[in-house]
């Protein structure tokens, strides 16, 4: 037995060999692409860093398999912003001038986002931005910035209409990220609480980073609201679900992507039970031959691994890039008219990815991608999870939170 794992060990690095000295002749001589990517890859939130580097590294390697762009090796130049707005300016400084990346990719937070995307429209370096949902990104209209992902009005439509719809709560509750990612959704939800006459019976906050959330959680279980706004990222939001079963809150959580990366199941197994939001998760849209084609691929690539929200958001942010280095035709190698050109077609934009087709309107900002609200429930000892909104691509119904002393997985 040890010995065929071994010969199948073997098999596996004498190909990965092959493959990197056909792709070194394949390429050689010829000047790479080059492509900035950015995102947390370190620090509190470099769990979701990393699905998104695995996500474009994805894409990169399918193009590169098949010779390329115009004969050339696709090279991502990574940034690394550790969740900081001044580290994600510093970064794109250093990919624009130093390292004369054509364009650039990636981005997790808004706030670091908003910044960069200052930066960039500036530099005139065209910057398409991933995950990072705050309004503030695109809606100034900058020329040079996109973003392939919903924004966070876009995001939170289906969450609101189930919210208004079907559940129709008389009692909320706010524990917010503070920061732009936060604060927006806050605002959002705040509209949506007063519309349908739910009262708001508290606004809280936490930092990035943070990992006491006793004192908050203590306030919301006296005050015991039916619904909680809680959007943060993974780490912070796995912490939370973890004190709230320590103190006993029970409550409806609803948040964003953070409440469903694959680092979140792991950590907390079934005591993510419960949790709510809105995703667009590849693994739930296997009937479209597009996302079960890219869930293939990235099961393969990394040992089974779930490709999560980032992931497939990041597949599709490189796919998007690297269309428009092609349309725009072979660089020059004279970057300011480059980038100019790779801007120019970024605007006719027309791909259908993992999130649907992919078109930007005026400012920027994809219109043509809607989220669906999804349940995190328990199915045969295992977290999964479940649409169940709209009710046409339900996949399962919804089910309300039983005390901690009553879950009986």
């Amino acid at each position: 037995m040890k010995m065929k794992l071994f010969v199948k060990r073997f098999i596996q690095i004498m190909l990965c060999l092959v493959i990197l000295l056909c792709g070194s002749q394949l390429f050689a001589g010829e000047a790479p692409i080059k492509v900035g990517f950015i995102g947390p890859f370190t620090g509190p939130t470099a769990f979701n860093g990393g699905e998104m580097k695995k996500g474009a590294l994805l894409a990169v390697d399918e193009i590169n398999s098949k010779g390329g762009l115009f004969g050339r090796e696709i090279e991502v130049v990574w940034g690394d912003t550790e969740s900081k707005p001044a580290e994600g300016v510093a970064v794109v400084k250093k990919l624009i001038t130093r390292d004369k990346v054509l364009v650039i990719g990636g981005g997790y937070h808004s706030s670091v986002n908003i910044a960069v995307s200052d930066a960039c429209a500036r530099e005139r370096t065209p910057l398409v931005v991933a995950v990072a949902i705050s309004p503030t990104i695109t809606d100034r209209g900058l020329d040079y910035v996109y973003r392939t992902s919903p924004n966070s009005p876009q995001f939170l439509t289906g969450a609101c209409n189930w919210l208004e719809k079907v559940r129709k709560p008389k009692t909320v509750a706010f524990l917010m990220e503070n920061s732009d990612y936060g604060r927006d959704g806050e605002r959002i939800y705040s509209a949506l609480a007063d519309k349908i006459g739910a009262k708001a019976l508290a606004h809280l906050y936490f930092e990035i980073g943070d990992t006491d959330f006793t004192t908050q959680l203590s306030k919301l279980k006296k005050l015991q609201p039916e619904i909680t706004f809680c959007i943060g990222s993974t780490t912070e939001q796995a912490l939370l679900q973890k004190q709230s079963k320590e103190l006993g809150y029970v409550s409806q959580w609803i948040g964003a992507g953070g409440h469903f990366t694959e680092a979140f199941f792991k950590m907390l197994g079934t005591t993510s039970a419960y949790c709510m939001g809105v995703s667009l998760e590849p693994t739930l849209a296997l009937s479209d031959p597009v996302v079960a084609d890219f869930v293939k691929k990235y099961e393969a690539k990394y040992d089974g691994a779930r490709p999560g929200i980032f992931s497939g958001q990041a597949y599709d942010n490189m796919m998007v890039i690297i269309d428009a280095i092609k349309r725009a035709g072979e660089p020059t190698g004279k970057l300011k008219k480059d980038r100019k050109s790779i801007n120019k077609v970024l605007k006719n934009t027309s791909i259908k990815l993992t999130q649907g087709p992919i078109e930007f309107d005026k400012t920027g900002q994809v219109n043509t991608v809607f989220p669906y609200v999804v349940q995190t429930q328990i199915v045969n000892g295992k977290p999964q999870l479940v649409i169940v909104y709209p009710s046409e691509k339900a996949g399962g119904a919804y089910q309300k939170p039983l005390p901690w002393d009553q879950r009986k997985f």
